[in-house]
């Protein structure tokens, strides 16, 4: 018995894309880690963790992968065709590691699901597998989906973006991306309707990160400037930082995702401001706490970030306890 083609990286989909596109054939084949979609965001509000809004782009991811199941395998693209065991093999974990919220999401069980569906056209059918795979995490067809988006920009707004273009090699993968679309849409002629949903499910990840300093996926490195203009087709808010310090009393201090948010408080503002690595430390919090309990007041400097006159965010850098004859007590 033939051994299956081990499908394990990007490099292998496209030569079993490759090898379908000019001889029509398909071996057997056994998906292996890939494709595996990875995103790395960072961000004072990226520590191991999603928010509900990126959790809610990966169900779009799955929800994609199981309408084209159901449009191979039921002739119709939409999810309630599926059987309840059909439904069960799509589904999916997403492992977010230490540090910066970098993601990893094993899309290989889905696609091979997908992929060994049976049809009258099985070749074909794993061919749309390969497709969607690519459609997630390839570099090329990502990028022209990034171009798309921007596309949908007005100039200035475009004119703002990273450069971002296409090597040579990476032309040739997505003329070969789109001569396999070609050839699998005279079987399966709804995918057409697969590649708009995934783009989708990529920019609506990427609208939930705007207020990241950074995301990185297939080593395309999007600003916090970019994920900002990328993510909202209003005109973009130009956005201002600045330090400020100020005498506030401290109302409250909570913890979350290995930070602080302190709520400080003056006669004109409110502000809750993040403190973290590495102006946070041990010491520095009980200081904090005893300042809350005695009513003491600190001389706060934050960095405060604005837009449209509106208060986006703070960061608090350094404080000194002020004592009551007013001298200042920087804490080490």
């Amino acid at each position: 018995m033939a051994k299956s083609f081990v499908v394990n990286s990007e490099e292998r989909a496209w030569r079993l894309l490759k090898n379908w596109v000019e001889t029509d054939q398909m071996p057997e084949v056994e998906f292996e880690g890939w494709p595996k979609l990875q995103i790395a965001v960072e961000g004072d509000e990226y520590h191991s963790s999603l928010n509900s809004s990126q959790m809610a782009a990966l169900v779009d991811f799955k929800k994609t992968i199981g309408r084209t199941y159901a449009m191979i395998s039921h002739g119709a693209y939409d999810m309630r065709r599926l059987h309840q065991d059909e439904e069960e093999q799509l589904d999916f974990n997403t492992q977010v590691k230490q540090g910066s919220s970098l993601l990893e999401t094993d899309l290989s069980p889905l696609v091979q699901a997908l992929s060994s569906t049976i049809s009258t056209h099985p070749a074909a059918s794993l061919a749309v597998g390969l497709i969607l795979g690519l459609a997630f995490v390839a570099r090329p067809v990502i990028l022209k989906h990034y171009e798309h988006r921007a596309k949908q920009l007005d100039v200035d707004e475009r004119a703002r973006l990273l450069n971002l273009g296409l090597s040579s090699r990476e032309k040739e993968q997505f003329d070969l991306y789109e001569q396999s679309l070609k050839k699998v849409a005279k079987t399966h002629p709804q995918i057409h309707q697969a590649l708009p949903d995934a783009r989708h499910a990529f920019w609506k990840f990427a609208s939930a990160s705007a207020n990241a300093d950074r995301m990185t996926v297939a080593g395309i490195d999007l600003s916090g400037d970019d994920l900002e203009i990328l993510s909202e087709r209003r005109k973009r808010r130009v956005v201002g930082v600045e330090e400020i310090t100020k005498d506030f009393k401290v109302l409250g201090i909570d913890k979350a995702q290995g930070a602080y948010r302190i709520k400080l408080e003056t006669a004109a503002m409110a502000v809750t401001a993040t403190f973290r690595r590495p102006q946070v430390t041990d010491a520095k919090v009980r200081q904090l706490f005893r300042c809350m309990a005695d009513g003491q007041i600190v001389s706060a400097t934050l960095e405060v970030k604005t837009a449209d006159k509106a208060q986006l965010s703070a960061r608090l850098l350094k404080f000194k306890v002020k004592q009551p004859d007013q001298s200042a007590d920087e804490v080490a």
